[in-house]
């Protein structure tokens, strides 16, 4: 057991950095299940996590296959379909692209579609691979992990994780697939693995066939068209398939390209529309801005941007902007924000993740790139709906603004103590019989001469507010050396007592 434990971290070793869980929280679905919570707990994995989850323990582990270096052994297609998934099919279709990949089934019973390498090579590879098989298997909107090609894991970034195959290996539900549907065992997947792990040398030069038109029909369409028309377009499909055809004919033939594309639906779709509607079709491709849907089905499935920008009658000026995929929460007070766009990474405050301008500007720092124009309201739903599921990875205590507060307000206390009550009236804090007193006015003026507290995200009323609820301070009126005086009072035990978190990430909720 402990070769397969080394030989299984080996295949699926990397960030040393971090590691991601998904664990049950105390919340339930209308379906009466609970509710999962993810997290990226920043620390290295160890062997004896590997172990936990072969032994089937939880949480499962979730590894961040992009490592220090920006390298991988291995990346993944992760297609989020689970209704009845057809495990066979994808690997049908993979054996005749002859592809090495493994297809395991994921717990939601969606596919996780592995490429490997014997040792690290550079993500920005992986993915670019990735992405065309993607593409030619008819899933190039899903997820590709690592989804960055880099990530600067020095200022805090740590990448995206994905829940390792084989959780409980001995009756796992995430197991790789044999070609005729049936689950590998854990051995079985080592010996597939084995067969097909490239070497970096080999991913650098695997090269994906590209789909060819034997007619002249389609001579320097986007790949995703030439894709689409091999696979004949069926129901439900031809429609938007056949706007797309539009878009290709008009910008092939300026003039005439109407009637012609009678002819392509009556040669792809299956069975072919009704003229009337075809000729509504064109109406509706010349008389608007006309460019590819790129985004609508049946299309999206089989883009491929890098090879379409090159076609004589691809995207072209159209290219579709760039997206932002993922934001990842560091939970430090105030909280940092590492949001994924394209390929790259880029980190924000919350003030420039808030404004779009504000944020293009950090992108044009960061990855060479401005964020086309976007508005307010649009960018705000937008960035609502991505911070929903934003993954929290954990930051320092000493971040944390509770923790900061009670080392300044120490500091404050021990740094000059007064000798009696007097020492109030000097700005000293005093402390006598557990009770430790000070002036909020001379304790403000501390944090202000000592410039070490964020003033204007948390000013005095704030400030004073969290003296009464993290250490039941309490002002009290009162008069000293026949002056009238208030001041606050607080428990040395407050003072000292350590401060717990409600729930701690390393802990799940349910055992």
């Amino acid at each position: 057991m402990v070769d397969m434990i080394d030989k299984f971290i080996h295949i699926f070793s990397g960030s040393s950095s971090a590691y991601g869980q998904t664990r049950k929280t105390d919340e339930f679905d209308d379906r009466g299940k609970h509710k999962t919570k993810s997290f990226i707990i920043k620390r290295e994995p160890t062997p004896q996590m590997f172990q936990d989850h072969l032994d089937g323990k939880d949480p499962a582990l979730g590894i961040i296959p992009i490592n220090e270096k920006n390298k991988c052994r291995w990346a993944c297609i992760d297609i989020d379909q689970y209704d009845g998934f057809d495990h066979k099919q994808l690997i049908d279709q993979i054996k005749k692209h002859k592809f090495p990949l493994i297809v395991c089934r994921s717990k939601s019973g969606g596919a996780h579609v592995f490429l490997f390498t014997n040792d690290f090579a550079p993500a920005a590879v992986f993915r670019s691979r990735l992405k065309e098989m993607a593409a030619k298997l008819g899933y190039a909107n899903a997820e590709i992990f690592p989804k960055q090609n880099k990530v600067d894991m020095t200022k805090g970034g740590t990448g995206s994780f994905l829940n390792l195959p084989y959780h409980n290996a001995n009756r796992s539900l995430r197991y790789a697939v044999k070609d005729d549907g049936s689950a590998m065992t854990l051995e079985e997947f080592f010996v597939e693995y084995d067969k097909v792990k490239l070497t970096e040398d080999q991913l650098t030069e695997l090269t994906i066939e590209e789909e060819k038109d034997d007619t002249d029909l389609l001579k320097g369409a986007p790949p995703c068209l030439v894709a689409l028309a091999k696979k004949g377009i069926g129901k439900g499909h031809r429609n938007n398939a056949t706007y797309n055809f539009g878009v290709y004919l008009k910008k092939r033939y300026p003039n005439g390209w109407k009637g012609k594309l009678h002819h392509y639906n009556n040669t792809y779709c299956d069975p072919p529309m009704e003229e009337s509607r075809v000729d509504d079709v064109a109406n509706s491709v010349d008389n608007k801005d006309y460019q590819y849907k790129c985004k609508d089905d049946p299309i999206v499935n089989y883009c491929n941007a890098k090879k379409c920008v090159m076609q004589e009658f691809g995207i072209g000026d159209g290219l579709p902007e760039t997206e932002i995929k993922e934001i990842q929460k560091y939970e430090s007070d105030p909280p940092l924000y590492y949001v994924t766009i394209g390929d790259e990474q880029v980190e924000v405050d919350s003030i420039h993740l808030h404004d779009p301008d504000k944020f293009s500007l950090k992108c044009l720092e960061q990855i060479n790139q401005a964020m086309p124009p976007v508005a307010k309201l649009v960018w705000r739903k937008a960035i609502n709906n991505l911070l929903k599921n934003a993954l929290p990875i954990e930051a320092p205590e000493s971040t944390k603004i509770d923790v900061q507060l009670k080392e300044i307000l120490t500091d404050y206390v021990t740094r000059s103590p007064g000798k009696d009550f007097n020492s109030l009236l000097l700005g000293q804090a005093y402390t006598e019989k557990g009770k430790t007193y000070f002036k909020f006015k001379d304790f403000w003026k501390f944090l202000m001469r000592t410039k070490s507290w964020p003033e204007k995200r948390y000013p005095k009323n704030v400030t004073a507010r969290m003296l009464e609820k993290q250490f039941n301070a309490e002002e009290i009126g009162g008069k000293i050396n026949k002056k009238s005086v208030r001041y606050i009072q607080i428990s040395e035990v407050e003072l000292n007592k350590p401060i717990i978190r409600a729930k701690k990430i390393e802990d799940p909720p349910f055992k």
